[in-house]
This record gives structure tokens, C-alpha cells and sequence, in this order.
């Protein structure tokens, strides 16, 4: 079994740095873009947003902060590695991609600088709770698939160029990777549901009573 998992990360050396190196560079991108955005709002936007924020803090507190449907937060969670991994069978995978990941970069980006923005100093430990904990395992596997996905789509447009066969990145290492990803998407759905909530009203107790 150690071996199996260990050959399923066996792909074209050469090609996963530039690909990590683009990805992660959109990626940010995007972040940086979300970070922008969250710093110009202002006038009724920014009332209304820190008005939500509040909101929130307050019903966290209060332990009334609705857990979403079990069907809704699988979607909410599974559907950018999902993407990720349907962009790798096509070729267009090679522009989708890397728009897929400014995308994310964006939204996340503009999550936290909201939450920062509105709070201070302690937003950052709320943004960690609401998406650092479920981040620490959906990011690696969207970036473990995202990765696999730019290889095989760039493999798939060589083909369309007429440029070689190129190694597209779909077999049973596929297989293996794809489940792992799985698996730690699983576990961040788990957390989510279980350990944010309390985690979370912990937290919007002590900012409101300090």
C-alpha cells in the first residue's frame, strides 16, 4: 500500500515545477487582487459588509450560526478541486486553469481582508477558524490536482498541435492521487461541520467581551 501511494506522485519531473510556479503565481495574483478590492470598498458597501460581518461575529457568539446542508458544504468544498480535475481532460484546461486559481485566490483573498478589515488584528484569528482549518487540507489537494490537470491538459494541447503524444496523466496513479484528495476533502467537510462551529463561537465570545 506505502508503495502504491508513493508511485502515484510519480509524474514528469520537469514539468511539475513551471506548472506549481504558475499555478501558485495566479494564485496569488488573485489573492493580491481579492486584497485590493476588500481595501477600496467603501460608502454603503463597506456598511452593509461590516454590518454581515457583525452579524455574524454576534450569532457565532451566540451559537446560532447555521451550519450549512450536508449536500451544500460538499459542494461548496468539493466543487474547485472538481473543476480542477475536469480541466486536465481537455485542452483548455491549459488557459482554464490558471484562471481557475486566480479565481480562488481571489475570493479567498477578499474573504480574509474583509474579515481584517473589519475587526483589526483579530480578524486574522477569525479568518483562520472560518477558512484556515478547512484550508490546510482542500488547498494542497487543489493544488495536487491542479497540478496534474495543467501537465495533462498541455499534454492534450501538444496533441491538438500535432506536436507529439506528449504523457497525459490519467492511470491508476491517477486513481490513487485523486482519492487522497478525496480523502482530505472528506476530513475538511468533517472539521467544518464539527470542530469550526465550537472553535468559532470560542473565539467571537472572547472578541465580544474584551
Amino acid at each position: 500500500m506505502r508503495r502504491t501511494i508513493v508511485a502515484a506522485w510519480n509524474v514528469p519531473r520537469d514539468g511539475i515545477v513551471p506548472a506549481l510556479i504558475i499555478l501558485s503565481a495566479c494564485f496569488l495574483a488573485g489573492g493580491l487582487a481579492g486584497c485590493l478590492l476588500a481595501a477600496q470598498v467603501g460608502g454603503a458597501g463597506e456598511a452593509s459588509l461590516n454590518q454581515y460581518l457583525e452579524a455574524f461575529l454576534l450569532a457565532a457568539h451566540e451559537g446560532a450560526v447555521d451550519v450549512p446542508a450536508l449536500w451544500a458544504q460538499i459542494w461548496d468544498t468539493l466543487r474547485w478541486p472538481l473543476f480542477a480535475l475536469l480541466l486536465g481532460f481537455t485542452a483548455l484546461g491549459v488557459l482554464g486553469l490558471p484562471v481557475l486559481f486566480t479565481l480562488r485566490g481571489f475570493l479567498l483573498a477578499f474573504s480574509i481582508a474583509s474579515f481584517v478589515r473589519a475587526f483589526g488584528g483579530a480578524g486574522w484569528l477569525l479568518a483562520c477558524l472560518v477558512f484556515g482549518i478547512g484550508g490546510v487540507l482542500s488547498l494542497p489537494a487543489l493544488f495536487v490536482l491542479g497540478v496534474q490537470s495543467i501537465l495533462s491538459a498541455r499534454a492534450l494541447a501538444a496533441r491538438v498541435r500535432g506536436e507529439g503524444k506528449g504523457r497525459v496523466l490519467w492511470g491508476r496513479d491517477c486513481l490513487v492521487r485523486c482519492a487522497l484528495c478525496l480523502g482530505a476533502v472528506c476530513v475538511c467537510i468533517l472539521l467544518e461541520r464539527t470542530v469550526v462551529p465550537a472553535l468559532l463561537s470560542g473565539a467571537a465570545g472572547a472578541l465580544l467581551n474584551r
